[in-house]
């Protein structure tokens, strides 16, 4: 039912906003932490001051024009995908209001603050001052969270797949997005080239990773439970579990998608983190695909896209 074009979409578009929800996080961690140690400097004390180290900007410098150039790629495949863009541009000039069209908003405002922020990482000597930073960083996460929760609310909005039809759907892409951005995050710092030490905030995404993965994994187990609980979900629920979608479920989404980062992360040590971080984010990425790969599949285990399946349920509920 989905092209390929557009599960791409899903992809760059939740692992973008991700990236744009946690490193606009980040770059508010760096401001709070600039500002603690202008004021240790003064004389004024806070607490934690110095057990805290924030993420180096350039690792953060690497992860910017990375989130700019898949939130680029991912309007590029929804372009294409559309056919003529100037169908875009009538969706958001659209006086009615809707959920493609508040996507649509968000992608360009998305595309807009990672740009700045690369920007401002390329010419390494500008600077816009504390405020205006923190500013654009906490538009940078609630952009980010709506381009995350759109390519979920994309899919819910979808009547024709009844699989979709659960708030369960944008929870699970939301928190797959979340690790996709922390994924990026850990990629900057494999590429950082900085004598800073920032163990603690490795340590720190470590961990949020690591509870995003346990939430992802609950909601996933939720969504399939949910599916099996249905005759009009069932078998798209059991083509997840047992049938032809299983060795991409069990196997990329689960395995190397959940349980290989959260154990990677585990024994993290920064000694070696630059090569352990690499494979967390990519064991993240690949999984983020897919789940969106596996999610997009449903459709063709729909009882609408079946019509002996549909008759069989008609049979059933008489």
């Amino acid at each position: 039912m989905l092209s390929e074009l557009a599960i791409g979409y899903l992809f760059l578009g939740g692992v973008g906003g991700g990236s744009l929800a946690v490193l606009s996080a980040l770059e508010i961690a760096n401001a709070r932490g600039a500002r603690i140690v202008v004021a240790s400097r003064v004389g004024v004390g806070f607490r934690g001051s110095s057990a805290r180290s924030p993420m180096p900007a350039d690792a953060l410098a690497w992860s910017w024009p990375l989130c700019l150039g898949l939130l680029a790629l991912g309007v590029l495949c929804l372009l294409v995908d559309l056919g003529r863009p100037d169908r875009l541009f009538n969706l958001m000039t659209s006086p009615t209001l809707s959920a493609i069209a508040v996507g649509a908003w968000a992608l360009v405002a998305a595309i807009v603050i990672a740009g700045a922020f690369s920007a401002l990482a390329l010419f390494d000597g500008v600077c816009i001052g504390m405020v205006a930073t923190c500013v654009l960083s906490v538009a940078g996460v609630v952009v980010g969270a709506t381009v995350a929760i759109y390519t979920g609310i994309l899919l819910q909005s979808m009547a024709s797949v009844l699989a979709w039809q659960t708030p369960l759907v944008p929870i699970v892409f939301v928190l797959s997005s979340a690790s996709c951005g922390t994924a990026v995050a850990f990629l900057g710092a494999v590429f950082a080239n900085t004598r800073q030490v920032y163990e603690h905030a490795i340590a720190a995404l470590a961990r949020a990773d690591g509870a995003i993965i346990v939430a992802e994994a609950v909601a996933l187990a939720a969504f399939v439970f949910w599916g099996l609980g249905s005759e009009g979900t069932r078998e798209a629920a059991l083509a997840l579990a047992v049938g032809d979608l299983a060795w991409a479920f069990w196997g990329g989404v689960v395995i190397v998608g959940l349980v290989v980062p959260f154990v990677l992360e585990l024994f993290t040590t920064f000694d070696n983190h630059r090569l352990q971080l690499l494979w967390v984010a990519t064991a993240v990425l690949v999984g983020a695909f897919a789940l969106r790969w596996c999610m997009a599949g449903l459709a063709a285990y729909d009882v609408t896209q079946m019509p002996e399946a549909l008759f069989g349920l008609a049979v059933g509920s008489a």
